[in-house]
């Protein structure tokens, strides 16, 4: 479990909370006051502490879900980004691939009409042969 400086305030806090009440509770009991007067007073502190630990939960709960919200939105935006640059390279490589399928058709017709044209009688057969299709 990570210490970070967000959980060191949180534990800081929740001293001070704890020994803020721990002091209000001793302070009662040590009051000069009768016994039904004290056991209200402990009541509505112990109601006052549970509201204020109440109100501190749902605020810790809100924080921690907007957190949560901010780190899903900052990871979909990276996904988003990832799969687009993963798009424009895949785009990219087959542009090439097209490129280099397309130069070697170039290159294996110029090398078949060299060979063709070094050898004496092929050369003029097939130019008679291509040109009814052309047509």
């Amino acid at each position: 479990m990570s210490n970070n400086g967000q959980n060191n305030g949180l534990t800081m806090v929740f001293a001070f909370f704890t020994g803020f009440m721990a002091g209000a509770v001793i302070s009662l009991l040590y009051a000069p006051t009768s016994g039904r007067e004290t056991r209200q007073k402990i009541r509505d502190t112990s109601i006052d502490a549970k509201n204020r630990t109440v109100e501190f939960a749902q605020h810790a709960t809100s924080s921690a879900r907007q957190g949560v919200q901010t780190l899903v939105e900052q990871g979909r935006e990276s996904v988003h980004e990832i799969v687009d640059t993963g798009k424009e390279r895949l785009h990219e490589a087959g542009e090439q691939v097209k490129s280099a399928v397309e130069t070697g058709r170039k290159v294996s017709a110029d090398v078949r009409s060299k060979i063709a044209e070094s050898i004496p009688g092929v050369g003029s057969e097939e130019a008679d042969e291509e040109a009814p299709e052309e047509a």
